[in-house]
């Protein structure tokens, strides 16, 4: 088959062009994202319980849906937040790999058999499941620079004229609108005119409800009808209302004289809107933000341009003094860390091209796997899309390490035609053909070898095997593909191309040369020494073992390597019970300041609402601060690290404000912020506040770990409050209901939804609530009334009273249990699993009926860290198996397996000396250097085993000579590899802290395996090799050799 193309070249070329022509067609419609789709599907559940604080959702919302959803198929944790402004949010997570189509029907069909548990107005107000997704986008802040509209009427014009509009552009998955205030006819009820007029609460929503309803009139003349009847006409009415005006004119109640009163004399009505928990801000406006998310599939890129274009068309149409502004854009960092990968491809092939003629020192000879690298790398995007893999960090990182894989299968082909044109003095079509029969077999096992690595490592369950699978298919494909142009382009290419050129003897190159073979020759030396004292070989190899050993146990773990994304989050909190206004007022302030600080471009912020609580809370506010570009923040002092140190100061010299200064996961969906995610369960089912003491105490012992920076809960037993104490006796012998009480206070103090009313074409809701000056104190107290069963209006004071307490703000639980949540973050100079360990440690003193579990990005890297050493076993394994089945010898295999632990020495060698961790990369980059390291040793076994089986040398001189033979093409193929792995090294800007680590492991396994595994390969062959002829295992022509020796006088050593 070889033959054929090396006898039609242009077919063999034809071949090539059409892999590289499909690929980039491929290429140019390929999705585009940071990391593939790794985190796990979480189930968004939202209810809404007006006026009712945590215990009360806790126990009449959180237990019943719980109760129903606990166990559902594939779940791996559920938490759950019920908060004192009403609100219920539950969050379950599903195990990777899960659809969330279904993930999101399966809960849906839970909450449905829960609906009936539920209260009336919960469910009157509805239960929401919704997917949340965890790749945001982009964020647009729409803000009025002269502050001529509020943020009602931004929210809404977003709503109305912005949201439908993004929605329709293909490729966003979801929108989602912080600081959302949706219109809402708000009847602000003046208590004392109420009561001035004996009118309650129950009599207004009544007629609220009576004269703002969908009326169905019917028809005049419709069939059937008496005989003669000619016309039919619809009969149209006044229904639901649509203006102020007209609810200011619902008639409540006619007086006994025939007169009225209106709700316009009992209340004030606003078109306002449905809450008033939260407000977003651009800088210091008030503005809402609009964040869109990508949907499955999609190339991030593409659908963040076709948003901004979007936002650009319609920004034209904006009402006067209404600006817009992308606040976020994750694609920033996309388009940085890509545009650096790319580079970092270039500067690879540049470096492989340079190493490739270094050695040829023939352009003709190095032109050729210039065309083969491409060609490999660019038809790997055929089996991208066949595999379903999209362009992500993971895959392009597998791509540049394959530049050196890839180049390895021309050269080989290259470097033997070369070689037998210069001794033989063969014509370059001849020296291909002999060439080829001598380097197919090798070429073919090696391209094994490295499927034999990954194919059962990207088996795992979870994020691990699909990191490993993106990576392992862009390096088992690219180089499957590669071996395949090897096999057919490369040799028709040196048919043609190569011609004898004898190697430099003066100038650099001739100085080459000679350094080249002269380590040639004392490569064989050391060989033949080694050889002949197996006991030194074996004694050096057990320290290196022992090393590893060691380095493996000592050396500390992580999972992914914390990024500068180029934007970071700040959660903060003012005292307790604070209100929204002050809130604001503070962090308008703050933003201010954080602006002020060099290398930050904006800050955008969401007043009333905690990330680190995951809940709605007035004194509390979460803010995204983007920075500048990479490209400007050069300077160690505009590095994020410093920016966040700065941030932090401002944080400490603010007395109203406590709070964290985070950045955002590597990988999005693992949780809200970087560091641990610790959660402290109280499994006996006491108070909420019980968990005050323990967490206090728990956080102090954390603390006092040298391994932990800084432990910090959100949570608070302190939160002053006012118990109202209701004397029920009392009530019932002045002839009021406890019925009327509670539907009293729900609607003065709460809120109460009647109906709804359109405007612009949707529905809003029709809310009654007490207006502002008769519920911000608790003197308010004695304006509010309660009907009896007379009909009298009686003053709430005269049977209830206010009294101070104090209590948590938001009930949290975690698979069912009380709970709460910490974050913390190892210290310098410690690991994410040294710390892991540490609070591990520490939780083990916890009182009892209390424990910790974990959640987000922590409970994955628990995961995924203990089967790391069944993987590499795995790998170890399957690779073993297959050399077995190649060289139909179990002893032979152990000749090229030994070198591996030579490469992983290397690896962890320099990742130790550079401050690195065992994390995801690090043991990615592990797992291709067991395959590495077996590739150069393959070069060196196979040349050994032919000298030996079919020219009958003996096993030393067969060992030496293979050595000797084979030790230009490995030092070409491997510094071919090292070199093109330095840009990864050196990498800096968006994206490299993920390149560094991985380009240290794979420069320092590849650079050990083949300075160190070079010279025990061939001395665990002649081991090997003679421990298999004590058994029998020997050729013809090997036997006969020997036989001739022994006759000469000769040794067989």
């Amino acid at each position: 088959m070889i033959e054929f193309f090396i006898n039609r070249p242009k077919f063999a070329m034809v071949l090539s062009i059409v892999m590289t022509l499909a690929g980039f067609l491929t290429l140019a419609k390929m999705p585009v994202s940071l990391y593939p789709s790794v985190s796990p599907p979480t189930i968004l559940i939202t209810a809404n319980f007006p006026g009712a604080d945590h215990n009360t959702i806790r126990d009449t919302v959180a237990s019943v849906l719980e109760q129903e959803i606990n166990g559902v198929e594939d779940m791996i944790y559920m938490d759950t937040k019920s908060a004192n402004d009403g609100t219920y949010i539950g969050r379950v997570t599903f195990d990777i790999g899960t659809d969330p189509d279904r993930a999101q029907s399966l809960v849906q069909n839970r909450v449905n058999k829960a609906m009936p548990k539920l209260p009336g107005i919960v469910s009157q107000l509805g239960v929401t499941v919704q997917k949340s997704s965890p790749s945001m986008l982009v964020s647009v802040s729409l803000y009025s620079p002269n502050d001529t509209y509020d943020d009602v009427f931004l929210s809404n014009y977003m709503t109305l004229n912005i949201m439908d509009q993004l929605l329709r552009v293909q490729g966003v998955g979801e929108l989602k609108l912080l600081g959302q205030k949706d219109y809402s006819m708000r009847v602000w009820i003046d208590n004392e005119k109420m009561a001035g007029f004996g009118i309650d609460h129950t009599e207004v929503s009544n007629a609220v409800a009576a004269q703002n309803a969908t009326i169905s009139a019917g028809k005049i003349g419709e069939s059937p009808n008496p005989e003669g009847t000619t016309f039919q006409y619809t009969i149209k009415t006044k229904g639901r209302l649509q203006n102020v005006e007209e609810f200011e004119e619902i008639v409540v109640r006619v007086m006994d004289d025939g007169s009225d009163i209106r709700l316009k004399d009992i209340a004030r009505i606003e078109m306002g809107s449905k809450a008033y928990y939260a407000q977003a801000s651009w800088s210091d406006k008030p503005s809402p933000l609009l964040i869109a998310y990508q949907g499955p599939g999609a190339n991030a890129i593409q659908v963040a341009n076709e948003v901004k274009a979007k936002m650009a068309e319609m920004s034209e149409s904006f009402p006067e003094d209404v600006e817009y502004d992308i606040a976020f854009d994750s694609t920033t960092f996309i388009t940085a860390s890509m545009d650096e990968v790319y580079k970092t491809l270039f500067e690879a092939l540049f470096l492989v091209a340079i190493i490739t003629y270094l050695f040829l020192q023939n352009w003709r000879a190095t032109i050729i796997p210039l065309i083969a690298i491409p060609v490999s790398l660019v038809a790997t995007f055929l089996v991208f899309q066949a595999m379903g893999i999209d362009i992500n960090t993971i895959s392009m990182f597998g791509l540049i390490l394959a530049i050196g894989i890839v180049v390895d299968a021309a050269i080989v082909v290259i470097e033997n035609v070369e070689r037998l044109m210069h001794e033989e003095h063969l014509p370059s079509k001849e020296a291909t053909s002999k060439a080829m029969k001598e380097v197919t077999a090798p070429l073919i096992a090696s391209a094994l070898v490295l499927m034999a690595v990954f194919v059962p490592v990207s088996l795992a369950p979870g994020m691990v095997g699909i990191l490993y699978a993106q990576f392992g298919v862009a390096i088992v494909a690219s180089t499957v593909l590669s071996t395949v142009v090897a096999l057919t382009l490369t040799p028709a290419l040196c048919a043609i191309l190569m011609e004898v050129k004898p190697l430099a003897t003066k100038g650099p190159l001739g100085w080459f040369n000679k350094f080249v073979d002269g380590l040639r020759n004392q490569y064989g030396s050391l060989v033949n020494f080694l050889g002949r004292r197996l006991w030194l070989t074996m004694t050096v190899f057990a320290v290196l073992i022992a090393y590893i050993g060691y380095l493996g146990k000592t050396m500390p773990t992580g999972f992914i390597p914390e990024e500068d994304k180029g934007n970071f989050i700040v959660d903060v909190s003012l005292p307790e019970a604070s209100t929204l206004e002050r809130t604001i007022e503070q962090v308008n302030e703050m933003t201010r300041q954080i602006e002020d600080i060099p290398g930050v471009a904006r800050v955008v912020s969401a007043s009333g609402f905690s990330m680190l609580k995951g809940a709605l809370a007035t004194n509390s506010a979460m803010l995204i601060v983007s920075l500048d570009d990479w490209s400007e923040r050069k300077e160690p002092e505009l590095s994020i690290q410093s920016i966040l140190m700065q941030t932090r100061g401002v944080l400490a010299n603010n007395r109203e404000i406590k709070g964290l200064a985070l950045t955002t996961p590597a990988i999005p969906g693992m949780g809200n912020a970087s560091g641990l995610s610790i959660v402290l369960q109280d499994t006996l089912g006491r108070s909420t506040e019980s968990l005050a003491p323990v967490l206090q105490k728990f956080s102090m012992e954390l603390m006092a770990r040298p391994e932990i920076a800084y432990a910090f809960s959100t949570y608070t037993a302190n939160v002053p409050q006012l118990y109202l104490d209701i004397d029920y006796q009392r009530a019932m012998k002045l002839g009021i209901e406890p019925t009327a009480i509670n539907s009293t206070l729900s609607t003065m103090f709460g809120k109460k939804y009647v109906n709804d009313f359109t405007k612009f074409g949707k529905n809003y809701q029709v809310n009654i609530m007490s207006d502002g000056e008769f519920r911000d104190d608790e003197t308010d107290l004695n304006t509010l009334y309660v009907t009896n069963k007379r009909g009298e209006l009686i003053r709430f004071a005269s049977f209830a009273d206010f009294k101070p307490a104090i209590g948590a703000d938001v009930s949290a639980r975690y698979n069912l249990y009380n709970s709460t949540q910490l974050m913390a973050a190892a210290a310098p100079g410690y690991s994410s699993g040294d710390a892991i360990k540490a609070v591990q440690e520490v939780a083990d003193s916890l009182p009892d009926g209390y424990k910790i579990d974990w959640t987000g990005q922590t409970y994955q890297e628990i995961k995924t860290g203990g089967g790391i050493i069944f993987l590499f076993g795995l790998a170890v394994l399957f690779t073993y198996l297959f050399l077995v089945a190649q060289y139909e010898s179990w002893l032979t295999p152990f000749a090229i397996m030994l070198c591996v632990p030579t490469a992983l020495f290397g690896a962890l060698f320099l990742v130790h000396m550079m401050g690195g961790t065992l994390n995801i990369y690090t043991q990615i980059g592990l797992v291709l250097m067991i395959g590495m390291a077996a590739r150069n040793a393959i070069l060196i076994v196979e040349f050994a085993k032919v000298l030996r089986e079919e020219r009958g040398f003996t096993i030393l001189n067969s060992a030496i000579e293979a050595a000797k033979l084979r030790m230009r093409a490995v030092l070409m193929t491997a510094f071919a590899f090292i070199l093109g792995v330095i840009p990864l090294m050196i990498a800096s800007g968006a994206g490299s802290a993920s390149r560094n680590v991985m380009g240290q492991t794979v420069f320092g396994g590849m650079l050990s395996a083949t300075i160190i595994g070079c010279i025990f390969v061939p001395v665990f062959y002649l081991m090997f090799q003679r421990l298999r002829e004590r058994f029998g295992a020997t050729t013809e022509q090997a036997e006969k050799a020997d036989a001739e020796r022994l006759v000469k006088g000769e040794s067989n050593v």
